[in-house]
């Protein structure tokens, strides 16, 4: 259940941040450094949504997912527009999730290797 949770929160990040980077930015002034940390963020949650879904998610990916977002989040919560605000409450859920899956991936491992 809990890489459902990853799966969901990394797509969920995907829509957010893809919406703000594409839809909600008219001006690059209004919406930079944002959008470009919001594109790495999506194109990163979507590969790891995608990897997840497939089983093949592992620690490293979940860390660098996790990494990604808490930047694009503290970058879009300075942006005031709805799509960044959208964009940051997404990414920190699913820099949250990630740990979390992270955690569970290093406990595998660890019991794969007792």
């Amino acid at each position: 259940m809990i890489y459902k949770n990853c799966i969901d929160a990394s797509l969920d990040c995907v829509k957010a941040c893809d919406r703000f980077a594409y839809e909600g930015c008219k001006t690059s002034a209004e919406c930079m450094p944002g959008q470009d940390a919001a594109v790495a963020c999506a194109d990163v949650c979507n590969l790891v949504g995608r990897e997840t879904a497939k089983g093949l998610g592992c620690a490293e990916l979940f860390e660098v997912c996790a990494n990604y977002c808490d930047e694009t989040a503290k970058k879009c919560e300075k942006i005031d527009h709805k799509y960044a605000k959208d964009c940051a409450t997404s990414a920190k859920k699913c820099a949250e999730t990630c740990r979390e899956c992270k955690k569970d991936c290093e406990n595998k491992e660890k019991e794969k290797r007792d």
